[in-house]
């Protein structure tokens, strides 16, 4: 069926509507995505402290590990590779997530007719929950290993902002595309896994060759880090990375909303 550039409009619209009615609904997807949080932990003496509790032990273990394998002193290399890693971490399980956020939640699509974005927004949330958890991992290790905060470090809520405005249309696109096409999730956990080796996570930028140091322009998620990683350090986060993030977002929003418009209808008999 041709598709004309009324029809885009009017799917795109269509979709801008969802998201809107999905934001709006809050009570929805804070509510459900507390549920979730409570409902993992449940029985549990310490609850979701036990996420901070292992992250403490993994970075620290590994931070000391590698800080020698790379010859670089343990004072700059701890909170690079602990605010890295806990990030990548929250990008993860935003992606594995949002590769099931609608089959995992299948019995209420049929059931109850919420906005397709709502599902997301409550997975979303709960990773927030975990993520805020490991901050304290993060200033622990920025004030008993690092320099610290200093002003610099105000830029990091803008840039957990633009993470963020990031994060909303680049989960609904993989939870529409992981529905229709169930092969696509290993694969993306197989690029993932890739990913993680390829970004400055457990190395830094300036042990590259400088040849190939243009190949971390080509790198989403090195930019998405840097936004918020650098501040924390005490610098001032690259513009050029700003400017990248903000782009992409963009795209994925432009994306997302036409996806949502054309395929909604559709999504109940995939799942």
């Amino acid at each position: 069926m041709r598709i004309t550039l009324n029809k885009i409009l009017n799917y795109s619209l269509d979709g801008f509507k969802d998201f809107k009615e999905s934001l709006l609904n809050k009570d929805a997807w804070y509510y459900l995505g507390i549920h979730d949080v409570k409902l993992r932990y449940r029985r549990s003496i310490i609850g979701p402290w036990w996420v901070t509790i292992s992250t403490l032990i993994l970075v620290i273990a590994l931070g000391f590990l590698w800080s020698k394998l790379f010859n670089t002193e343990i004072r700059e290399y701890m909170p690079f590779f602990t605010i890295g890693y806990i990030f990548w971490t929250f990008f993860l399980n935003q992606t594995t997530d949002s590769l099931i956020g609608f089959t995992q939640f299948s019995e209420i699509i049929k059931q109850i007719n919420l906005p397709y974005p709502v599902f997301l927004n409550r997975i979303l949330l709960r990773n927030i929950v975990a993520l805020l958890h490991n901050f304290v991992v993060m200033f622990l290790v920025i004030y008993f290993v690092g320099d610290g905060l200093n002003s610099n470090s105000i830029w990091f809520f803008p840039g957990f902002i633009v993470i963020l405005f990031l994060l909303i249309p680049y989960s609904v696109i993989l939870a529409f595309l992981a529905t229709r096409f169930r092969d696509l999730s290993p694969a993306i956990m197989s690029v993932m896994q890739i990913l993680f080796f390829f970004t400055p996570i457990i190395w830094q930028p300036n042990i590259l060759p400088e040849r190939y140091f243009f190949a971390l322009d080509f790198n989403p998620i090195f930019h998405a880090l840097e936004i918020v990683r650098s501040p924390l350090l005490g610098q001032v986060p690259p513009l050029h990375s700003y400017i990248i993030v903000l782009t992409i977002s963009l795209i994925l929003w432009l994306v997302s909303v036409f996806i949502l418009g054309r395929f909604k209808k559709r999504l109940v008999y995939w799942i």
